[in-house]
């Protein structure tokens, strides 16, 4: 199977005004390279480029300055689709089935707050909103903005990834936090909270274990070292945010990538060598680990014994509303119980605070304490019942199908392929556990890593139609 970064056919290879903008480009940024999807402006370009790096690599370390420059490089990205964004060989990204799915998400979102108005008007928010759900279609611009290309792909990343690192200096405590880390303290960065430098960490750390054959294949050994010792850095740093699901989410995301990796090389090489060999560099790299930061890992999980003890004995009554998993407990059985009120179309888009704010179950310190539900699919539900959950397995299934058929055609690498089936899993199982699909990390993942597949599949898509009309 070909990993090939870049299709055979570019539709801007010839293009004199393509030169132009390659060179005006290269310029402003070194390393971007043109937009193979459009022809924008160069200095239309140059700005959307800018202001998605600078969102990349502060994130959510600072408050101000990445907002602006995510809404700045939504806008530019926008306006680049809508210009420069038209048929191409007969394929119109303006009408990309992802373009449909987030209206589909405004149509939704709409319906839902009527219904609220209908049913409990007293309740229903005062004006149509929808930015909680089309915050998620933010991968559309960032793919305009890519253009494409694969180097701009893993340029972004690796400005998203080095602002990550640096965030225990720039939102943090630095180096002391990174010791009372690794000394059983949790901690977070200043990234919100430790939930959300956990999640952050560990979508690095996917990344950096996705692309590590590649790096062992160019045959630099200390690029290697570097390499390794970046993935280290990555997992210590969620081992030390002590946060469980994200611990479970991780443990399914490396699997599901090992798994990955060892299919494509028993598939390249036929040896059960390869398997045994994978098996044992996963088991002695566990052990390590273990041994490293075993101790911080047995607190953590010891800290809810009598929690799952209860719940084992159906006595979830007794379950105090103290801890981080009785909190989820009693929000979770409370919520299943307004979700089946109004399981179509929810509550309108602030189903999830209502809960909370007129709830008569729920203990007192958990609705002042608490806003969410710790749980994505479950604010999902309440907000827009199943309709939201359609529209989110719906945008889920397109990309990872549109993604595994650029991997078998030869346009996506084994990397990308890799990072983005296993950051897929281990963002589903997070989001049992936390409401990232409502807050600015998980908006910040899902725009960057989505933007990153979504451009890769635009740009086979368009290569395809060019290939069909050539032929």
């Amino acid at each position: 199977m070909s990993s090939n970064p870049e299709p055979l056919h570019s539709a801007d290879s010839t293009d004199p005004s393509t030169t132009s903008l390659s060179l005006s480009l290269r310029r402003g940024l070194f390393l971007w390279q043109p937009n193979a999807l459009m022809q924008p402006r160069p200095w239309l370009q140059l700005c959307a480029a800018a202001a998605l790096l600078v969102y990349a690599f502060f994130g959510i370390s600072l408050e101000t300055v990445p907002e602006k420059a995510a809404m700045l490089a939504n806008l530019l990205g926008l306006a680049i689709l809508a210009i420069y964004g038209g048929p191409v060989h007969g394929f119109s990204l303006r009408r990309s089935a992802i373009v449909w799915l987030a209206v589909a998400a405004i149509a939704m979102a709409f319906i839902s707050w009527s219904a609220s108005w209908l049913m409990l008007p007293q309740w229903a928010e005062s004006s149509f909103k929808v930015h909680r759900v089309t915050i998620w279609f933010a991968m559309i611009p960032v793919a305009a903005i890519l253009g494409g290309r694969q180097r701009n792909v893993h340029l972004l990343w690796g400005c998203a990834l080095f602002g990550l690192l640096l965030s225990p200096w720039i939102s943090g405590g630095g180096l002391a936090e990174w010791q009372r880390g690794l000394a059983g303290e949790r901690i977070d960065f200043g990234l919100h909270n430790a939930q959300h430098a956990a999640m952050l960490f560990g979508t690095a750390a996917l990344g950096i274990a996705a692309f590590f054959p590649r790096i062992i294949a160019s045959g630099h050994r200390l690029l290697a070292l570097a390499w390794l010792a970046l993935l280290a850095i990555c997992i210590a740093a969620v081992v030390a945010s002590q946060t469980r699901g994200v611990w479970a989410g991780f443990i399914a995301g490396a699997l599901t990538l090992a798994t990955i990796r060892v299919m494509e090389l028993r598939n390249r090489y036929r040896r059960r060598t390869i398997f045994a060999g994978a098996v044992a560099t996963a088991a002695c790299t566990l052990a390590i680990g273990y041994i490293a930061l075993g101790d911080i890992v047995s607190q953590r999980l010891a800290a809810e014994r009598e929690t799952l003890h209860l719940l084992q004995q159906g006595q979830l009554e007794k379950v105090p509303d103290t801890t981080s998993a009785g909190v989820r407990l009693h929000t979770w059985r409370e919520a299943l119980n307004w979700i089946a009120e109004h399981p179509l179309v929810g509550w309108g888009g602030n189903g999830r605070s209502l809960i909370f704010d007129h709830s008569t179950n729920l203990p007192e310190s958990i609705k002042q304490n608490f806003g969410h539900l710790h749980n994505s699919y479950l604010d999902l539900l309440a907000n827009y019942g199943l309709l939201g959950l359609a529209l989110l397995v719906a945008l889920v299934y397109w990309l990872v199908s549109r993604c595994l058929h650029g991997y078998r055609s030869g346009h996506l690498c084994a990397g990308d392929f890799t990072f983005c089936l296993s950051f897929t899993v281990f963002f589903a199982v997070i989001n049992l556990f936390e409401s990232y699909l409502f807050y600015d990390s998980g908006h910040l993942v899902m725009a960057l890593v989505g933007g990153g597949i979504l451009t890769r599949i635009w740009r086979a898509r368009r290569s395809t139609a060019h290939a069909e009309n050539a032929g």
